[in-house]
């Protein structure tokens, strides 16, 4: 479902501009999988076209697993995907975690907006600290030296992206689920 995740993920690091929590406000919770596992295609604004594995593991997350021969060929994402209060149901927390990362509890999160738009396809809006400073203007948070939004709880983070949602984003990069596993070609 994720395909730009290894991208995204890089380039906000780059840029210096993504929302994070080493908190895990989520970590007792379970996500929600509007999407079967399959092949997915992702699309950015620029029409760069990458291509994933999306699986489905425990506690209602998703593994996305870039497809494509390259960089991060073969390297996993964590995803988690839940409802955001306040907004439409079709709107869900993004929250991203790159496996090859991953050192216990404390491990760093990132997180988005994810739309869903049709039965296989969602679109994601990705905020960036320095661009929606408004949204992310919320008790508690911290923004770095890097331009990183650090958030230091669940209900700051879903009160900022709600912001987010409402501020009207374009979604940067289009997701569709091409083939379910097990469904003919």
């Amino acid at each position: 479902m994720r395909k730009c995740v290894p991208f995204i993920l890089l380039a906000c690091l780059a840029v210096a501009g993504c929302w994070q929590s080493r908190a895990r406000p989520y970590r007792d919770a379970i996500g929600v999988q509007p999407f079967a596992a399959g092949a997915v295609t992702a699309t950015d604004q620029g029409g760069r076209v990458e291509h994933y594995t999306l699986r489905k593991i425990e506690r209602g997350r998703y593994r996305l697993t870039p497809s494509d021969r390259g960089r991060d060929f073969g390297q996993g994402i964590e995803l988690g995907l839940f409802p955001l209060p306040g907004a439409p149901g079709r709107v869900l927390v993004l929250e991203m975690a790159m496996l090859s990362f991953h050192s216990g509890d404390d491990s760093l999160r990132y997180y988005a907006l994810l739309v869903v738009t049709g039965k296989d396809s969602a679109a994601e809006i990705v905020p960036r600290c320095g661009k929606d400073a408004r949204a992310a203007r919320v008790s508690g948070v911290v923004k770095d030296g890097a331009g990183i939004c650090t958030f230091p709880g669940r209900a700051s983070l879903e009160k900022s992206l709600l912001a987010l949602w409402k501020s009207g984003k374009k979604p940067e990069t289009v997701l569709r689920l091409e083939r379910a596993i097990g469904s003919p070609r």
